[in-house]
């Protein structure tokens, strides 16, 4: 039987829980306050789905789903890129005021630009679990570090390396949450990883994000309002 992936380590939740205290006391009355309550249900859920004796049954539930092995593992990345938007765009409107007309607009928004941002990610690491072994061992340095690239992370250390560290650890579980399904969902390859897995993954990751972003930043200039505006997501 598979040794169940433990994707997310008691050490990474203890950084998650200290940074996201010290992030609500920073972002209290700003816009981005809810920035750790959003943190704090993603990595809920993710524990609710796959801590302690649940991570195998619920490996095995995405298992029996339905459906050829690569095109479900598919649906399941962009479903919980749409759960996690819906989060998303459900929090940023309630710090708007909360009416229904903005909730279903900012949800709108968010999942339309992350099916989008999320493609080269969904299709690279499908690909990387049907061709080498060990992808769910090595799944919370794949998506963590690549969670790290796409929220530019890097950059914000590199202008307040408080800051960056205090959200490094929060986007790590939850890039790391997101892609869980996906991967877990595809029977692992035999044979021990190689240490350029890390390497390939994020390959053909980058090499597919590049045509959907691309696609991205032409629609966001057509038609910006099926967008997050760039307060949100920067746009540049």
């Amino acid at each position: 039987m598979e040794r169940f992936p433990r994707l997310l380590p008691l050490p990474l939740l203890a950084v998650v829980a200290v940074s996201l205290a010290a992030l609500a006391v920073i972002l209290h009355g700003t816009a981005q306050q809810f920035a750790p309550l959003y943190y704090a249900l993603m990595c809920g859920l993710g524990w609710a789905a796959f801590g302690g004796n649940r991570g195998p049954v619920t490996r095995l539930w995405l298992r029996r789903l339905p459906g050829p092995v690569m095109l479900r593992a598919i649906l399941l990345g962009y479903a919980a890129v749409i759960l996690e938007e819906t989060l998303v765009g459900t929090l940023y409107a309630i710090n708007e005021g909360g009416t229904v007309a903005v909730l279903a607009e900012r949800v709108r928004q968010f999942i339309s630009f992350n099916l989008l941002a999320f493609t080269g990610p969904i299709l690279g690491l499908t690909l990387a679990c049907r061709l080498f072994a060990g992808v769910p061992q090595q799944l919370m340095l794949i998506a963590g570090v690549w969670g790290l690239f796409a929220e530019r992370t890097y950059l914000i250390f590199l202008g307040n390396p408080i800051a960056g560290a205090l959200i490094a650890g929060p986007n790590i579980a939850v890039y790391t949450i997101i892609l869980a399904p996906l991967v877990l969902s595809m029977p692992d390859r035999p044979g021990k990883p190689k240490v350029w897995l890390p390497l390939m993954a994020w390959a053909l990751m980058l090499a597919l994000s590049l045509p959907a972003v691309a696609l991205l930043g032409a629609l966001r200039q057509s038609h910006p309002q099926a967008f997050p505006n760039c307060d949100y997501i920067a746009c540049d």
